[in-house]
């Protein structure tokens, strides 16, 4: 059987190399994550837009993601799902003085 090839530079394929690079298969993934194998390849295959940012959160930690590949994880999720990354809304959320902030930045 051929392997299977994802979009290039889409979620789907950085997704799948995530869970490769951290040696799951990705029906070990998906049991561990708790979700179905066809909801997994569904988001690899781009059928359904990235994991919401609860389900972000449980994926980085079950692949026990380092700071770095995890701001590239919140990243990549976003511009799938046409969002800001989930810890930038968190960080916003938590410090309304930035959101005054960047309001002023916006107007000059």
């Amino acid at each position: 059987m051929a392997k299977k090839e994802y979009i290039e530079g889409s979620f789907g394929a950085y997704f799948v190399k995530l869970i490769k690079d951290h040696n799951y298969s990705q029906a070990k993934f998906a049991a561990e994550l708790g979700v179905s194998k066809t909801y997994l390849f569904d988001v690899f295959n781009g059928r359904v837009k990235p994991p919401a940012p609860e389900m972000q959160d449980r994926i980085i930690e079950v692949l026990h993601l380092n700071n770095s590949d995890r701001d590239e994880f919140y990243s990549k999720a976003a511009e799938g799902r046409h969002e800001l990354p989930k810890d930038i809304v968190e960080y916003l959320t938590n410090n309304k003085t930035e959101i005054d902030g960047l309001r002023e930045r916006m107007r000059v």
